[in-house]
């Protein structure tokens, strides 16, 4: 196993590892009374938000301690800059307004990211016993103590696809008309979810994901998890979506479906 191998074999090692270590944080204060705090953009955030990030970073410093796999890590909440070949990206909680009204449709994501590519993820639904994982080898379900491979569906058509976004208020004006003009043609749109929309997606139970403004923390962990589960994921664009990317994500379960939904939101 080479250098580069070797490092992303114990990144994902610890990847599956982490909801052992993050979700007694979270159960401790979902569903209590907590103070809620508001950021400089308005968005809320928790002593758990906080103190989860703090041991994911923990469990990186003393997993990758060695000088040959420094790493850099950007986080939600304590911020970070990617300088090294090597970064890890951490959402503590993706999905805090959920996660503030008692809501378990909220994730901890985190990504191993190499050279700007996140090469393994993780989605962990810690309210649901629900950790996606996913890299070069595909992507799995681990819940109740089981693991399942899984896979996005088959479907070919926006005819046939359920779409998914987290809440038109996330859109500009602008990118909710391309989302209308995409999810009207679509068999169903469904609206919440955050980051269980792309675990939905991955396993084969949604068919399209678009959402925009999200920043790295948002979208690197989920990307892994897809490109694992055959899914395609580009940015409105159709370029990949990397550390750099503009904010914009579309997902879709095959390359045609994603084809199509591209041609739709760029005519």
């Amino acid at each position: 196993m080479d250098g580069n191998a070797q490092v992303i074999s114990q990144a994902e090692a610890l990847l599956a590892e982490l909801p052992a270590i993050t979700r007694p944080v979270v159960a401790r204060y979902f569903r209590q009374h907590f103070k809620v705090d508001l950021k400089s953009d308005n968005s809320p955030v928790t002593i758990a938000d906080k103190l989860v990030e703090a041991e994911i970073r923990q469990a990186i410093t003393s997993a990758f301690s060695s000088p040959d796999m420094a790493c850099d890590i950007i986080g939600e909440e304590q911020g970070g800059e990617a300088n090294s070949r090597y970064c890890w990206v951490i959402d503590p909680i993706d999905g805090t307004r959920a996660f503030v009204v008692g809501r378990p449709i909220f994730g901890t994501l985190v990504a191993f990211v190499d050279n700007g590519q996140a090469v393994a993820g993780l989605i962990d639904m810690p309210m649901l016993d629900e950790a996606y994982l996913g890299g070069a080898d595909g992507a799995v379900l681990v819940s109740a103590g089981k693991t399942q491979q899984i896979n996005s569906s088959n479907v070919t058509s926006i005819e046939q696809a359920h779409i998914a976004t987290t809440s038109p208020d996330a859109f500009s004006p602008d990118g909710l008309k391309l989302f209308d003009r995409l999810s009207t043609q679509a068999a169903g749109r469904h609206y919440g979810g955050d980051c269980y929309n792309y675990a939905l997606l991955g396993a084969g139970h949604l068919d399209i994901v678009m959402e925009h403004q999200l920043a790295p923390h948002d979208m690197m962990a989920l990307v892994a998890v897809l490109n694992g589960a055959g899914t395609t994921v580009t940015d409105w664009s159709g370029r990949p979506v990397t550390l750099d990317n503009d904010g914009s994500i579309l997902a879709a379960a095959t390359a045609e479906l994603h084809q199509q939904a591209l041609d739709i939101i760029n005519s």
